[in-house]
Protein backbone atom coordinates (compact mmCIF):
# COMPACT_ATOMS: atom_id res chain seq x y z
CA UNK A 1 0.00 0.00 0.00
CA UNK A 2 1.52 3.11 -0.87
CA UNK A 3 2.33 6.09 2.11
CA UNK A 4 -0.20 8.72 2.19
CA UNK A 5 1.05 10.59 5.22
CA UNK A 6 4.30 10.46 7.21
CA UNK A 7 3.89 12.17 10.64
CA UNK A 8 7.35 14.02 11.51
CA UNK A 9 8.22 14.76 15.36
CA UNK A 10 11.31 16.15 16.81
CA UNK A 11 12.22 15.35 19.93
CA UNK A 12 14.13 15.66 23.28
CA UNK A 13 14.36 14.27 26.67
CA UNK A 14 10.77 13.60 27.27
CA UNK A 15 10.84 9.94 26.41
CA UNK A 16 7.47 9.11 28.49
CA UNK A 17 5.52 11.92 26.45
CA UNK A 18 7.05 11.10 23.27
CA UNK A 19 5.36 7.24 23.98
CA UNK A 20 2.02 9.06 24.95
CA UNK A 21 2.28 11.18 21.45
CA UNK A 22 2.71 8.11 19.34
CA UNK A 23 0.32 5.23 21.34
CA UNK A 24 -2.43 8.62 20.07
CA UNK A 25 -1.53 7.86 16.63
CA UNK A 26 -3.65 5.25 14.76
CA UNK A 27 -2.40 2.03 13.17
CA UNK A 28 -2.75 2.22 9.69
CA UNK A 29 -0.66 0.76 6.56
CA UNK A 30 -0.76 4.25 4.64
CA UNK A 31 1.29 5.96 8.06
CA UNK A 32 4.99 6.45 8.59
CA UNK A 33 5.82 7.90 11.63
CA UNK A 34 9.25 9.96 11.55
CA UNK A 35 10.96 10.79 15.41
CA UNK A 36 14.10 12.51 15.22
CA UNK A 37 15.85 12.83 18.61
CA UNK A 38 17.90 16.31 18.54
CA UNK A 39 20.73 14.97 20.69
CA UNK A 40 18.99 14.19 24.04
CA UNK A 41 20.84 13.31 27.32
CA UNK A 42 21.65 9.65 27.57
CA UNK A 43 20.61 10.63 31.46
CA UNK A 44 17.01 11.27 30.59
CA UNK A 45 16.36 8.73 27.81
CA UNK A 46 17.16 5.15 27.03
CA UNK A 47 17.85 4.63 23.95
CA UNK A 48 18.03 0.74 24.18
CA UNK A 49 14.59 1.04 24.61
CA UNK A 50 13.70 4.13 22.83
CA UNK A 51 9.93 5.02 22.36
CA UNK A 52 8.68 3.34 19.46
CA UNK A 53 5.25 3.52 17.49
CA UNK A 54 3.26 0.11 16.85
CA UNK A 55 2.84 0.66 13.23
CA UNK A 56 5.01 -1.45 10.52
CA UNK A 57 6.24 2.29 8.82
CA UNK A 58 8.35 3.98 11.70
CA UNK A 59 11.42 5.39 11.35
CA UNK A 60 13.50 7.02 14.14
CA UNK A 61 17.01 9.16 14.12
CA UNK A 62 19.65 9.98 16.95
CA UNK A 63 21.05 13.16 16.07
CA UNK A 64 23.93 14.32 17.52
CA UNK A 65 24.26 18.12 16.37
CA UNK A 66 22.02 19.26 19.32
CA UNK A 67 20.42 22.11 16.64
CA UNK A 68 16.70 22.47 18.16
CA UNK A 69 13.39 21.23 16.57
CA UNK A 70 14.01 23.13 13.41
CA UNK A 71 16.61 20.56 12.23
CA UNK A 72 15.22 17.78 13.67
CA UNK A 73 12.41 18.26 11.64
CA UNK A 74 14.31 18.94 8.37
CA UNK A 75 15.88 15.53 8.61
CA UNK A 76 12.07 14.32 9.02
CA UNK A 77 11.16 15.96 5.60
CA UNK A 78 14.19 14.47 4.19
CA UNK A 79 13.00 10.62 4.82
CA UNK A 80 9.56 11.46 4.67
CA UNK A 81 7.43 9.30 1.35
CA UNK A 82 4.00 10.26 2.41
CA UNK A 83 1.53 11.99 0.05
CA UNK A 84 0.62 14.43 2.99
CA UNK A 85 2.96 15.96 5.46
CA UNK A 86 1.67 16.07 9.24
CA UNK A 87 4.04 17.76 12.03
CA UNK A 88 2.93 17.42 15.84
CA UNK A 89 5.40 18.05 18.96
CA UNK A 90 6.78 15.24 21.36
CA UNK A 91 4.47 16.32 24.04
CA UNK A 92 1.45 17.02 22.41
CA UNK A 93 -1.26 14.04 20.86
CA UNK A 94 -3.61 13.20 18.71
CA UNK A 95 -7.45 12.76 19.81
CA UNK A 96 -9.47 9.56 17.94
CA UNK A 97 -10.58 11.69 15.51
CA UNK A 98 -7.61 12.34 14.04
CA UNK A 99 -8.06 8.84 11.96
CA UNK A 100 -11.26 10.02 10.70
CA UNK A 101 -10.04 12.88 9.27
CA UNK A 102 -7.22 11.06 7.64
CA UNK A 103 -9.94 8.78 5.87
CA UNK A 104 -11.90 11.52 5.09
CA UNK A 105 -8.75 13.79 3.46
CA UNK A 106 -6.76 11.02 1.86
CA UNK A 107 -7.73 11.93 -1.46
CA UNK A 108 -8.53 15.76 -1.32
CA UNK A 109 -7.64 17.78 -4.31
CA UNK A 110 -6.05 21.29 -1.91
CA UNK A 111 -2.30 21.49 -1.21
CA UNK A 112 -2.96 22.62 2.68
CA UNK A 113 -5.47 21.29 5.07
CA UNK A 114 -5.93 23.04 8.68
CA UNK A 115 -7.62 20.80 11.29
CA UNK A 116 -8.84 21.62 15.05
CA UNK A 117 -7.22 21.52 18.45
CA UNK A 118 -7.58 21.76 22.47
CA UNK A 119 -5.44 22.98 24.62
CA UNK A 120 -4.70 20.68 27.78
CA UNK A 121 -2.29 20.30 31.02
CA UNK A 122 -0.13 18.16 30.28
CA UNK A 123 0.13 16.06 33.36
CA UNK A 124 -3.83 15.94 34.13
CA UNK A 125 -5.15 15.69 30.32
CA UNK A 126 -9.07 15.83 31.15
CA UNK A 127 -7.90 19.73 32.54
CA UNK A 128 -8.76 21.86 29.35
CA UNK A 129 -7.19 25.09 29.19
CA UNK A 130 -8.43 28.50 27.91
CA UNK A 131 -4.68 29.63 27.03
CA UNK A 132 -2.84 29.34 23.45
CA UNK A 133 -5.92 28.54 21.47
CA UNK A 134 -5.57 32.49 19.50
CA UNK A 135 -4.77 29.88 16.49
CA UNK A 136 -8.07 28.09 16.61
CA UNK A 137 -9.95 31.83 15.45
CA UNK A 138 -9.00 31.78 12.20
CA UNK A 139 -10.67 27.99 11.93
CA UNK A 140 -14.04 28.90 13.78
CA UNK A 141 -14.07 32.42 11.90
CA UNK A 142 -13.45 30.19 8.35
CA UNK A 143 -15.87 27.46 9.01
CA UNK A 144 -18.77 30.84 10.41
CA UNK A 145 -18.64 32.28 7.06
CA UNK A 146 -15.77 34.16 6.88
CA UNK A 147 -14.37 32.67 4.03
CA UNK A 148 -10.89 35.40 4.00
CA UNK A 149 -8.43 33.34 4.27
CA UNK A 150 -5.83 36.12 5.10
CA UNK A 151 -5.65 34.96 8.58
CA UNK A 152 -5.30 31.45 8.00
CA UNK A 153 -2.37 32.27 5.80
CA UNK A 154 -0.27 35.08 7.72
CA UNK A 155 -0.94 34.34 10.92
CA UNK A 156 -1.50 30.08 11.68
CA UNK A 157 2.05 29.90 12.43
CA UNK A 158 1.98 26.71 14.14
CA UNK A 159 3.51 23.70 12.61
CA UNK A 160 1.37 21.26 14.04
CA UNK A 161 -2.63 21.07 12.68
CA UNK A 162 -2.14 20.45 9.52
CA UNK A 163 -2.13 18.55 6.08
CA UNK A 164 0.69 19.55 4.29
CA UNK A 165 1.22 18.18 0.43
CA UNK A 166 4.64 16.68 0.30
CA UNK A 167 5.03 17.63 -3.49
CA UNK A 168 3.82 21.53 -2.26
CA UNK A 169 7.05 21.26 0.28
CA UNK A 170 9.43 19.76 -2.49
CA UNK A 171 8.73 22.34 -5.68
CA UNK A 172 9.26 25.30 -2.98
CA UNK A 173 12.30 24.01 -1.33
CA UNK A 174 10.47 24.97 2.38
CA UNK A 175 12.22 23.46 5.04
CA UNK A 176 12.95 24.59 8.54
CA UNK A 177 14.88 27.40 9.92
CA UNK A 178 17.48 26.10 12.18
CA UNK A 179 17.07 28.59 15.01
CA UNK A 180 16.25 28.25 19.00
CA UNK A 181 13.33 30.39 19.25
CA UNK A 182 10.55 30.72 16.48
CA UNK A 183 11.99 28.00 13.75
CA UNK A 184 8.22 27.49 12.29
CA UNK A 185 7.21 31.21 11.31
CA UNK A 186 9.07 31.03 8.42
CA UNK A 187 7.65 27.54 6.80
CA UNK A 188 3.81 27.91 7.78
CA UNK A 189 4.03 31.38 6.24
CA UNK A 190 5.91 29.76 2.86
CA UNK A 191 3.29 26.88 3.31
CA UNK A 192 0.42 29.58 3.43
CA UNK A 193 1.65 31.71 1.23
CA UNK A 194 2.71 29.32 -1.61
CA UNK A 195 -0.41 26.68 -1.79
CA UNK A 196 -2.37 27.55 -4.36
CA UNK A 197 -5.45 26.01 -2.41
CA UNK A 198 -6.82 24.94 0.98
CA UNK A 199 -9.33 23.40 2.90
CA UNK A 200 -10.71 23.59 6.66
CA UNK A 201 -11.93 20.87 8.73
CA UNK A 202 -13.53 21.94 12.04
CA UNK A 203 -12.35 18.18 13.41
CA UNK A 204 -10.41 18.39 16.56
CA UNK A 205 -7.70 16.31 15.39
CA UNK A 206 -4.84 17.35 17.90
CA UNK A 207 -4.43 18.06 21.62
CA UNK A 208 -1.49 20.79 22.33
CA UNK A 209 -0.29 20.67 25.88
CA UNK A 210 0.92 23.07 28.28
CA UNK A 211 3.67 21.97 30.94
CA UNK A 212 6.36 24.31 33.13
CA UNK A 213 9.35 25.18 31.31
CA UNK A 214 7.94 25.39 27.06
CA UNK A 215 9.45 27.90 25.45
CA UNK A 216 6.24 29.57 24.40
CA UNK A 217 5.50 29.45 28.03
CA UNK A 218 7.23 32.84 28.48
CA UNK A 219 8.63 34.19 25.01
CA UNK A 220 10.22 37.81 24.37
CA UNK A 221 12.13 37.54 28.16
CA UNK A 222 15.56 38.50 25.92
CA UNK A 223 16.74 41.02 23.71
CA UNK A 224 18.68 38.02 21.38
CA UNK A 225 15.48 35.97 21.60
CA UNK A 226 13.75 39.17 20.30
CA UNK A 227 16.61 39.42 17.46
CA UNK A 228 15.68 35.99 16.26
CA UNK A 229 12.33 36.26 16.07
CA UNK A 230 12.11 39.63 14.42
CA UNK A 231 15.02 38.35 11.57
CA UNK A 232 12.29 35.10 10.99
CA UNK A 233 9.15 37.93 10.47
CA UNK A 234 11.30 40.06 8.62
CA UNK A 235 11.44 37.28 6.05
CA UNK A 236 7.91 36.93 6.20
CA UNK A 237 6.90 40.22 5.63
CA UNK A 238 9.26 40.27 2.56
CA UNK A 239 7.49 36.94 1.08
CA UNK A 240 4.16 38.42 1.97
CA UNK A 241 4.52 42.37 1.10
CA UNK A 242 3.28 41.84 -2.68
CA UNK A 243 0.19 40.43 -2.24
CA UNK A 244 -0.45 41.27 1.56
CA UNK A 245 1.41 44.76 2.21
CA UNK A 246 4.18 45.63 4.14
CA UNK A 247 5.00 44.80 7.76
CA UNK A 248 2.34 41.74 8.01
CA UNK A 249 4.37 40.09 10.62
CA UNK A 250 6.37 42.06 11.77
CA UNK A 251 3.91 44.94 13.04
CA UNK A 252 1.54 42.58 14.59
CA UNK A 253 4.78 40.74 16.76
CA UNK A 254 6.30 44.67 17.55
CA UNK A 255 2.62 45.03 18.97
CA UNK A 256 2.32 41.99 21.05
CA UNK A 257 6.05 42.80 22.21
CA UNK A 258 4.73 45.73 23.75
CA UNK A 259 1.58 44.87 24.96
CA UNK A 260 3.23 41.56 26.78
CA UNK A 261 6.61 43.21 27.98
CA UNK A 262 5.29 46.86 27.79
CA UNK A 263 6.71 49.88 25.90
CA UNK A 264 9.94 50.43 27.25
CA UNK A 265 10.95 46.71 27.25
CA UNK A 266 10.07 46.74 23.77
CA UNK A 267 12.56 49.77 23.33
CA UNK A 268 15.17 47.95 25.44
CA UNK A 269 15.23 45.58 22.66
CA UNK A 270 15.46 47.98 20.09
CA UNK A 271 18.68 49.65 21.40
CA UNK A 272 20.63 46.48 22.45
CA UNK A 273 20.08 45.33 18.14
CA UNK A 274 21.62 48.56 17.19
CA UNK A 275 24.25 46.63 15.36
CA UNK A 276 21.52 44.91 13.61
CA UNK A 277 20.21 47.35 11.39
CA UNK A 278 17.20 45.73 9.84
CA UNK A 279 15.86 44.60 13.48
CA UNK A 280 16.65 48.33 14.84
CA UNK A 281 15.26 50.26 12.05
CA UNK A 282 11.90 48.28 12.05
CA UNK A 283 11.58 48.40 15.80
CA UNK A 284 12.55 52.01 15.96
CA UNK A 285 10.22 52.95 12.89
CA UNK A 286 7.07 50.94 14.95
CA UNK A 287 7.94 52.61 18.32
CA UNK A 288 8.19 56.14 16.78
CA UNK A 289 4.69 56.03 15.39
CA UNK A 290 3.52 54.80 18.52
CA UNK A 291 4.94 57.75 20.32
CA UNK A 292 3.52 60.34 18.04
CA UNK A 293 0.40 58.67 18.19
CA UNK A 294 0.22 59.39 22.10
CA UNK A 295 1.33 62.65 21.86
CA UNK A 296 -1.52 63.75 19.10
CA UNK A 297 -3.99 62.34 21.30
CA UNK A 298 -2.41 64.47 24.39
CA UNK A 299 -2.74 67.73 22.00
Amino acid sequence: MKLNYSIIIPHKDIPDLLQRCLDSIPVRDDVEVIVVDDNSDSRKVDFARFPRWKGKHYQYFLTKEGKGPGYARNVGLDHAQGRWIVFADADDFFTKDFDTLLDEMVDVEEDLIYFDYINVLSENVSQQLKKRVWYRHFIEDYLSGDKSEFGLRTSFVISCCKLVKRELIEQRHIRFDEVKWGEDVYFAIQIGYYAETLKVSGTIGYVVTSRAGQITENIYKTAKEFRVRMEGNLKCDELLKSQYGPHVRTERILGYVCRKRGFWRCAWFCVANVFHPRVFCRTFIFLTKKVVNVIKKTL
